[in-house]
């Protein structure tokens, strides 16, 4: 991990992600893991985007969903967070009971890397929007402290931690 992510508010468990940035510059950071990972999925075949390493695991068109779900949802908490006077307690989510109820078959690869990437431009543009005052701002999300700078650099550690995982267990 980068030594200056190491002063950020967060939960411990979002160590697994942080862990995967070689930079603590958030534009950066969003770009290089948006890069990585598109190219990646972009040269998947429909039998890899729809390959399950296991029964019970996600696809891996049901993997960049929870990707895009979970981006917006922190974006949401950093928009909350970072622009709220008062300070902000929000509630966590499910990720497991949003890919249940989401529906991956009419999307083709092609869709979702389009939908990725949308998601990823709108976080670097949001973040663009905040001032230095809002992104060391600190609010509750899933009842852990956290800064709004470590919810965009918590994104693009989530999809490198994803796209090794991909790699590792499911282009074996």
């Amino acid at each position: 991990m980068h030594p200056e992510l190491n002063s950020l508010v967060r939960a411990p468990y979002f160590d697994t992600y942080l862990k995967t940035l070689e930079s603590s510059d958030v534009l950066d950071c969003l770009l290089v893991s948006k890069k990585r990972f598109v190219e990646v999925i972009s040269n998947l075949t429909d039998d890899q985007v729809n390959y399950r390493y296991q029964p019970n695991k996600w696809s891996i068109k049901e993997l960049i969903i929870h990707l895009i779900d979970t981006e917006i949802i922190f974006n949401y908490r950093a928009l909350r967070i970072g622009r709220e006077v008062k300070a902000q307690n929000l509630e966590g989510f499910d990720e497991n009971s949003y890919a249940q109820h989401v529906s991956v078959d009419s999307l083709s690869k092609e869709d979702l890397v389009r939908y990725f990437s949308s998601v990823r431009d709108s976080s670097m543009l949001l973040y663009k929007t905040f001032t230095e005052d809002q992104l060391s701002k600190i609010g509750v999300a899933s009842d852990h402290k956290v800064e709004v700078k470590a919810l965009f650099l918590i994104n693009s550690g989530h999809t490198l931690h994803h796209l090794n995982i991909i790699n590792e267990r499911y282009l074996r």
